[in-house]
């Protein structure tokens, strides 16, 4: 009678676990069992719910296992394996599996696309004379540096009309030149333009929405800084 009735305590604990045999309850695969799968080499992540969340205060409510060494818990037994997985939004805030594993497919993770795979289109060079390669505006170079002038001479101080849209920057050097000859080609007669000369260097110290202002730092001699004189950075 003691025999039956263990007999049919361990037939009860199978089904309970749904194994049909001691080896399946021991985890010891049968050697004709179609549905045993070869263990890949490579570590697979689950993000699943911490069993000792709330029980231990310094545990996470979510930690990362092995694949294959997922806890039977109550949930687990009850609702299977599936129901303590976590959802990918959570895998999304918690980061990558330790050591940047792979995670497992049975996360439901949003497939990404390799890098590799991406199709990209090699960069083009333009050929000359066509769009994006430097070209003449009306019949002159590309503008260059931003020019500005003086509007106010202190002592040792001046403003300038360039500002931080213009591409100055505190501490940026920036030269105060002056026209003093006009060029005329011997040849053809046509007007090459002024020949400046450069009147002092100022250093930008501060910056304000619509000037900038300026330490004098060299100036040549016999010469002065004077209102409307150009300034370009230099």
């Amino acid at each position: 009678m003691i025999v039956r009735r263990f007999a049919l305590l361990v037939v009860v604990a199978l089904a309970a676990f749904g194994c049909s045999t001691a080896k399946q309850v021991l985890g010891v695969p049968s050697p004709g069992d179609p549905s045993v799968a070869i263990k890949s080499a490579e570590t697979r992540w689950l993000l699943i719910k911490n069993p000792r969340f709330g029980d231990v205060p310094s545990e996470p409510e979510y930690v990362w296992v092995e694949e294959d060494k997922t806890p039977v818990t109550v949930s687990t037994l009850v609702f299977g394996k599936s129901s303590i997985i976590a959802p990918p939004e959570i895998v999304a805030k918690y980061g990558s599996p330790p050591g940047g594993g792979r995670i497992s497919p049975r996360q439901h993770m949003p497939t990404q696309s390799s890098p590799a795979a991406a199709t990209t289109t090699p960069a083009q060079t333009p050929p000359r004379g066509l769009a994006g390669a430097p070209q003449a505006l009306n019949g002159k170079a590309p503008a260059g540096a931003k020019k500005g002038l003086v509007v106010y001479v202190d002592t040792t101080r001046i403003v300038i009309d360039l500002t931080a849209a213009d591409g100055i920057r505190p501490g940026a050097l920036v030269s105060v030149r002056r026209d003093t000859i006009a060029l005329v080609h011997p040849v053809t007669g046509e007007a090459l333009g002024d020949f400046d000369q450069e009147v002092a260097t100022v250093r930008v110290t501060e910056m304000r929405e619509k000037f900038s202002v300026g330490d004098v730092e060299t100036v040549v001699p016999g010469a002065r800084i004077q209102i409307k004189d150009r300034v370009v950075p230099k």
